[in-house]
């Protein structure tokens, strides 16, 4: 079985989006959120090839690729395979504007 490694930022981005949805919907929902990506993130890591790729002309990320969490489709989830799994650079609902969040690197990977 692979695994899941969250970067800092993506750890964060859930972080975030579970009080988003606490506060503007209920605490029931924010859990639910946090069940089903956790479930998503153990399948793409799983199955590594599962998402699309981004198409980011930054070198550092033309490995990276995108997936939705089930339930929570607006909400996508930017990762990388690797050798034992995945990695998780970030964790965004879809109505931001995604090329600006990767357009410096800093704001997927800062260290």
């Amino acid at each position: 079985m692979n695994r899941y490694f969250l970067k800092p930022r993506a750890d964060r981005d859930l972080d975030e989006l579970a009080a988003y949805l606490a506060s503007e919907a209920s605490l029931s929902v924010a859990i639910r959120f946090l069940e089903r990506a956790r479930e998503t993130l153990e399948l793409i890591a799983n199955h590594p090839e599962i998402g699309w790729h981004a198409n980011l002309r930054h070198a550092d990320l033309k490995s990276m690729r995108i997936f939705r969490i089930r339930g929570f489709e607006r909400t996508l989830i930017f990762y990388r395979p690797i050798s034992n799994g995945i990695e998780i650079l970030r964790v965004v609902h879809g109505s931001r504007n995604l090329r600006g969040l990767f357009r410096r690197r800093s704001e997927v990977d800062p260290g």
